[in-house]
């Protein structure tokens, strides 16, 4: 093979290595997104432990609990200033129990999981109602962080608490950033922004050098495009300081 036909050779495996780090990054960065932007919520029963209460697409409301193959109880009620029509129950036992009172309005419900029953549910159809108080009690005890709502796993601010007819709607509406876990991850992020900027940086710069090693390095136009590899860093550093300042995720 001549030298110019190595070069070009080496020029191209370059291009390669780059697209393949490409299409990897764009790929995870796809997955992200989208195993947090679906609109069924997701826990793995068995291996989760805690409270998942959602909304389905026939306005149905399930409150659903697992454990982590262990010995676990769950209690509590679901009541409302409207009607239950329905009362399903999934995944109960013998010991289990779910009623409903005689007002139609309320659901009081006591259960036991094992290593071999590691999820129940019950799921609930109303009308004519504004809101749904929860207590939903985890061991005997209220553990606001393994109480997860809606599609983005929001933990709700007391033991007791309500949410509107419309809550769950209400979340699709909100935008991406603000949501389970990206809410949590920038707000982090933001409060230790010279952490954050430094650990930025140093992945540009990784992310640099394997550029600069497999396509820049026997390029004409080295200097330049370095250069511009670097002001892209910086100008993706100050954009990210701005966007966790301005949006006040502190």
């Amino acid at each position: 093979m001549s030298i110019k036909g190595n070069k070009i050779f080496k020029n191209k495996t370059g291009v390669r290595v780059a697209a393949i780090i490409f299409i990897i990054v764009f790929s995870v960065s796809l997955l992200l997104v989208g195993s947090t932007g679906c609109k069924k919520i997701f826990f793995i029963p068995g291996a989760s432990l805690g409270y998942y209460v959602w909304q389905d697409k026939d306005s149905n409301v399930h409150i659903q609990w697992s454990s982590d193959r262990q010995e676990n109880s769950f209690s509590g009620s679901v009541s409302t200033d409207g009607k239950i029509t329905d009362l399903k129950k999934n995944g109960f036992e013998d010991d289990d129990k779910a009623s409903l009172n005689s007002q139609s309005n309320k659901v009081d419900f006591t259960a036991k999981l094992t290593p071999e029953d590691y999820t129940d549910e019950i799921v609930l159809s109303l009308t004519d109602y504004s809101y749904l108080e929860f207590e939903l009690k985890l061991n005997g005890a209220y553990d606001l962080q393994r109480t997860n709502l809606g599609e983005f796993l929001n933990s709700p601010p007391s033991g007791i608490f309500k949410v509107g007819k419309d809550y769950f709607k209400d979340l699709v509406k909100i935008p991406w950033y603000q949501k389970h876990p990206w809410s949590a991850l920038f707000y982090k992020l933001s409060t230790d922004m010279t952490f954050t900027l430094i650990f930025i940086f140093i992945l540009g710069i990784i992310a640099i050098e394997i550029i600069r090693i497999t396509i820049l390095r026997k390029n004409k136009k080295y200097n330049w495009y370095l250069f511009l590899c670097y002001g892209i860093l910086i100008l993706i550093g100050i954009g990210i300081y701005l966007f966790l300042t301005k949006l006040n995720f502190v």
